[in-house]
């Protein structure tokens, strides 16, 4: 190859090399850009993947294989290939968010090399006849790639290591898939290979089996395109057993996520994933301002984003009939953009504090630039380069705004409730910072700016709950106005809002203000330790809440004391056997839940637990017997726990 160039004039030799200097521009520029973000200190989620990962910080190296087995973080995501990344920055750098950010930073950058690659052998492939300007496309596509903003938030959260692992070993395995096209079929060493690191990818971030589809394709693809007698079927099991491992993968982390949604059959399920494809498709070419929350199903602009889903769902359908007619580079980056958001549309709910998060895009972004490549190659070259330049001035700019957002929490909230004061999610957690500082008064003024009438009624009662828990009853030495103010708020809270049904960002607001009202029994129940209503109260809501460990805490201390009512000794006892079996305290439930049966009148519901801790100790008949003196209207123990 160096040869080759020595031999060419001067002038041929520039015209070679002139793409790979603009793609070194545009990764001196990224790493600038994100270089400025070393100084940050941990934010979001990194304290709860860092931080406070004692765990994971405590594992030795002899026991680094315990990752393949259960999950090393408090999210309780099983994604031992993460995992095993920040193991290693933990051992040789402590808790330095700088080495972990550089780290991010240098996986990006490796990302850059595979994207012009790919785009290059690509672009070969859909276009034989112009290979020539492929290294230019490559490296347009590669820049802009690399300078846009919507990889801001995978490079600078050192929680979206995730995405950015995850993306670099996606991108190795396609830059393998391709390497694999053989005039006969498929080399197995490369397609072997393919799968190995594509298991890695899904084992970073499971929105990867994505990945593993279009790796499935592009093989289809290169069998369908082969001539008549060199189309070897072994290509199209290398396809299928690309999609068995995908399925495998999808099974094992769906049996272990903690983080379930019920389903919601309807035109709102349907509405909410187009809303969020047309969302996604905007945020992957616009070069408006980045945010962490995005309003997608409270925007004014919903319908248009749902006509935007719609049309790029239709264009990728009918892409995809087009690619089985003949080669074209346009349907085929429609089809895969498609495809690589598909884990992102919530078709399986799950419950992220937003619908839309720039990381979704992480690989998603490259079929979208490679479809503006392509069509921009259809002008004269001075309309071409210009549009280009603006649209990668314009990305550049927003990626080196968005990453000073990521400075602090505030920092980061704060752009997002100046550009949607009325959205709650943004200013839920303005809200929370404002009332743990005692701002009440600013924090209710917030509140008043939402537009969503259950989470804005929720939050403001909250924050006058919190006033009266933390100031009026401290100074008055009277519990029972807070108390009943909590209770009231715990009922209107058992029932979320409508919405709440088909928009899981909702949901998981909802949520968190139930685990905030759970803060503030605790601080009432610490107020007035000797108090066992208050005790009892705070028992009953934190064990509705899963936070079984701080119910029987509470649950304890209340049936120690003779100032429970007689009449709900025997339920406090009982909730208090359920807590302590859920916290795997098998000797304290039986004692608990045989002392509720003795009470005047007995709780027989307790019977029912009975049978489970009796089954997990291995005596099946007391078992049977307890199960048959559970009352006829509990089916089994499950109901009751």
């Amino acid at each position: 190859m160096h040869k080759e160039m020595n031999l060419l004039p001067p002038r041929d030799r520039m015209r070679q090399l002139a793409p790979l200097a603009l793609l070194l521009a545009s990764t001196v520029a990224t790493a600038a850009v994100y270089m400025q973000a070393l100084g940050y200190p941990f934010i979001s989620d990194d304290i709860m993947y860092i931080t406070n990962n004692a765990r994971l910080a405590g594992l030795r190296w002899t026991e680094l294989w315990l990752l393949l087995v259960e999950p090393y973080n408090r999210a309780a995501e099983f994604l031992p290939v993460r995992d095993f990344s920040y193991w290693m920055d933990m051992t040789l750098f402590g808790h330095n968010p700088a080495a972990f950010r550089l780290h991010n930073i240098f996986l990006y950058l490796l990302c850059l090399p595979f994207v012009y690659g790919i785009t290059l052998d690509i672009w070969r492939y859909f276009r034989p006849a112009d290979a020539a300007n492929a290294p230019w496309v490559a490296a347009v596509a590669t820049s802009l790639f690399a300078l846009h903003p919507a990889h801001a938030e995978a490079v600078v959260c050192v929680a979206g290591r995730k995405d950015v692992l995850s993306g670099l070993l996606s991108l190795l395995a396609l830059w393998l898939a391709l390497r694999a096209r053989r005039a006969h079929g498929l080399s197995a060493p490369y397609a072997a290979a393919t799968l190995v690191v594509l298991l890695a990818a899904m084992y970073s971030k499971a929105t990867a089996v994505a990945v593993a589809a279009a790796v499935a394709v592009l093989w289809v693809m290169i069998w369908r395109d082969a001539p008549g007698g060199n189309r070897h079927r072994p290509t199209l099991w290398w396809a299928i057993a690309s999609l068995l491992l995908a399925a495998c993968v999808a099974i094992t982390f769906a049996a272990i996520t903690t983080q379930r949604m019920p389903f919601h059959i309807g035109a709102e399920a349907v509405t909410r994933a187009l809303a969020v494809l047309g969302w996604l498709a905007r945020l992957s070419i616009s070069p408006e301002s980045r945010h962490y929350f995005y309003p997608v199903l409270e925007d004014p602009w919903l319908p248009a984003m749902v006509a935007l889903g719609t049309a790029i769902l239709a264009a990728s359908g009918w892409g995809t009939l087009m690619l089985l007619r003949k080669r074209s580079l346009e349907w085929f980056a429609i089809a895969f953009f498609l495809l690589l958001c598909m884990p992102s549309l919530q078709l399986v709910p799950y419950r992220p504090p937003s619908l839309v998060s720039d990381r979704f895009l992480f690989l998603a972004v490259w079929m979208a630039v490679l479809l503006l490549a392509a069509l921009s190659w259809r002008l004269s070259r001075f309309p071409r380069s210009a549009l280009l330049l603006v649209i990668a001035l314009a990305w550049g700019f927003q990626s080196a705004e968005r990453t000073r957002d990521w400075r602090d929490a505030g920092a980061m909230v704060g752009a997002d409730l100046r550009a949607y004061p009325w959205h709650y999610t943004p200013a839920f957690y303005t809200i929370i910072n404002k009332v743990s500082n005692g701002l009440h008064r600013e924090a209710s003024e917030i509140a008043n700016r939402i537009t969503s009438p259950e989470i804005r009624n929720a939050i403001i009662r909250l924050i006058r709950t919190d006033q009266i828990v933390h100031d009026s009853s401290a100074a008055t030495g009277k519990p029972h106005e807070a108390m009943d103010l909590l209770v009231n708020l715990c009922r209107a809270l058992n029932q979320p809002p409508t919405q709440a049904k088909w928009d899981p960002a909702m949901l998981f607001v909802w949520r968190k203000i139930q685990e905030i009202l759970g803060d503030e029994w605790r601080v009432l129940a610490g107020n007035f330790p000797g108090d066992a209503l208050v005790r009892y109260n705070a028992g009953l809501y934190l064990f509705d809440i899963l936070r079984h460990k701080d119910a029987a805490v509470h649950l304890r201390a209340a049936t120690e004391s003779q100032r429970i009512p007689e009449s709900e000794r025997g339920a406090a006892f009982k909730k208090l056997g359920q807590a302590l079996l859920l916290n795997g305290q098998i000797p304290g439930a039986e004692t608990a839940l045989r002392t509720a049966l003795e009470q005047t009148p007995p709780d027989t519901e307790a019977y029912c637990i009975l049978s489970a801790v009796y089954k997990q100790k291995g005596l099946l008949e007391e078992a049977a017997r307890a199960k048959a003196s559970c009352p006829n209207h509990i089916s089994n123990e499950e109901t009751v726990l």
